[in-house]
């Protein structure tokens, strides 16, 4: 079995991996999609190490086996990668910060005793069953190997709450964007404008509810905002290009006593001016990765048609495909979010 592994900087190989067997605590899956991140991308640029595990770790499809001790999934379930449970005795667990449990984070970057030797950019997966959550009939496959992004989404505006009627302004209409743009709405937002200087994903963020698309080098850009959202300025500003230089441009769109989310990565060092911090007094809020609660209040949101996963995807490619599509992905482009296909010729 061929399976996409990131090995070098701008190096990804198709290497040759044994069928995957259902071992204890672990399920086969039969993978349907698997999206590309921009982790993965990062990875690819920078050559620095990453772990296997998680090189190509947005991923849904069917159950094909079960090893012993599985009892969440079952042979023909449909499912989707997630986090792994909080172990619920750490200090942190105990003090209710289950997000910040270190078996949450392991997991999540591929270095935990149940990680996988290989991440979905492949047909098939034998994964910690803990991580499996199964899906609801109303999303589709493609639907669902969104679902790992747009739940760290949903994880950052938990930690970012807003308040209804709050105006919001995101800053970048990639992938993760265009879901913090349907979750702000969501959440009860009452203006969502959105920062992005490529005109087809502009006119997509227009389409999924940004009440306006502004260029990042509009003039009168703090003009619009006011004049879009009061004379202060957006309440929230979410940072989701994951630029190094839009976390200081965050900070100075934010109305004085606002908040800013930090929910892109940014790969390299960012020069901040912290004095305009103090003065605004601004309240900065990081996030990374989620809980298992907030995947199945995400997936329960793409049920009730309340966030649009499918219109994000602009390519599918097959796996002999993977390492021209990553090369793609580092180049300034309309492309919003490919996934691979691993069935596909």
């Amino acid at each position: 079995m061929r399976v996409g592994l990131i090995t070098g900087k701008r190096q990804l190989e198709l290497r040759e991996f044994p069928t995957p067997a259902p071992e204890p605590g672990r399920a086969v899956v039969e993978i349907a999609y698997c999206g590309i991140c921009g982790t993965d991308v990062h990875a690819y640029l920078s050559g620095e190490p990453y772990a296997p595990a998680i090189c190509g770790h947005e991923w849904a499809g069917t159950v094909s086996a079960c090893g012993s001790g599985v009892e969440n999934v079952r042979e023909g379930d449909r499912v989707a990668i997630g986090i792994a449970p909080p172990c619920g005795g750490c200090a942190l667990c105990r003090a209710g910060s289950p997000a910040q449990c270190m078996a949450v984070l392991t997991s999540m970057l591929g270095l935990d005793p149940m990680a996988a030797t290989h991440g979905g950019f492949a047909s098939a997966l034998a994964a910690d069953a803990n991580r499996l959550y199964r899906l609801r009939p109303e999303v589709s496959d493609l639907e669902a190997a969104l679902l790992e992004p747009a739940t760290v989404v949903t994880h950052a505006l938990r930690r970012t709450p807003i308040r209804d009627g709050e105006s919001v302004l995101v800053i970048g209409a990639g992938p993760i964007g265009l879901l913090a743009l349907q979750l702000a709405k969501a959440a009860g937002a009452g203006t969502v404008a959105v920062i992005e200087p490529e005109p087809s994903r502009a006119e997509l963020a227009r389409s999924l509810g940004a009440q306006e698309v502004f260029a990042p080098d509009r003039e009168d850009l703090e003009d619009q905002l006011r004049r879009l959202c009061g004379k202060q300025g957006p309440d929230l500003v979410l940072e989701c290009a994951g630029v190094p230089s839009t976390i200081q441009r965050a900070v100075d769109l934010v109305r004085r006593g606002g908040r800013v989310g930090l929910v892109g990565l940014a790969s390299s060092p960012a020069t901040i001016q912290p004095g305009s911090w103090l003065v605004k007094e601004v309240t900065l809020t990081a996030s990374l990765g989620y809980t298992n609660e907030e995947f199945d209040l995400t997936l329960d949101l793409a049920a009730d048609g309340k966030l649009s996963l499918g219109p994000l995807v602009t390519d599918r490619v097959p796996l002999d495909d993977l390492a021209d599509a990553m090369e793609r992905l580092t180049k300034p482009s309309d492309l919003v979010k490919i996934v691979v296909d691993p069935g596909a010729a």
